[in-house]
């Protein structure tokens, strides 16, 4: 897996002042590229969802803002979204045996994304590049950046939410600095 960080760095869970300094300078570009995405025919929409299953990785800095954004919510609608079987029969599937797991923060019970304002860049892509399109083509237009952007994205560190929470003894917030 690429990284950012430089191998020789003390300590690991410390990056430079750089590697803060390159992450928001990345976001500044997601949220541009995002801001010329058509997303009003995303209004009400959620056909992607079916896209949010578990496994994709995410950088430290998505990771605590998913953690930070959790910590201002209801907790008894945190623990129920959380709590919810995601297990669930691969769409379209005729064997209902076979099966995916959901990502941790797709509400099943309302169809939608329970970090929407916080999600990871791979999510806001979805529906808005040639190699994630609209699964009912309703997006007019993609961002001919969006590939440039991503390839910068992958050489951040991500790791699954689940290999972020076993990297910290399965504590999910674990105060780390907020950064890729």
């Amino acid at each position: 897996m690429l990284t950012l960080l430089p191998m020789a760095h003390a300590n690991p869970c410390t990056p430079p002042a750089s590697a803060h300094s390159d992450w928001e300078r990345f976001l500044a570009r997601r949220n541009d590229l995002t801001s010329r995405m058509a997303l009003s025919v995303c209004n009400g929409c959620d056909q992607c969802g079916g896209r949010c299953v578990d496994g994709f990785t995410v950088t430290r800095a998505e990771r605590e803002a998913a953690n930070a954004y959790l910590d201002t919510l209801p907790e008894a609608e945190v623990a129920r979204v959380l709590g919810q079987t995601k297990i669930i029969p691969w769409p379209g599937a005729d064997d209902p045996d076979i099966t995916v797991t959901a990502c941790r923060y797709r509400d099943l019970e309302n169809g939608r994304c329970f970090i929407y304002p916080v999600r990871p860049t791979v999510c806001r892509l979805f529906g808005h590049t040639s190699w994630l399109p609209c699964p009912i083509e309703a997006v007019p237009d993609v961002p001919t950046d969006a590939p440039e952007l991503w390839s910068d994205y992958l050489a951040f560190e991500r790791r699954t939410w689940n290999g972020w929470d076993e990297s910290n003894g399965g504590n999910a917030a674990d105060g780390d600095a907020a950064f890729g």
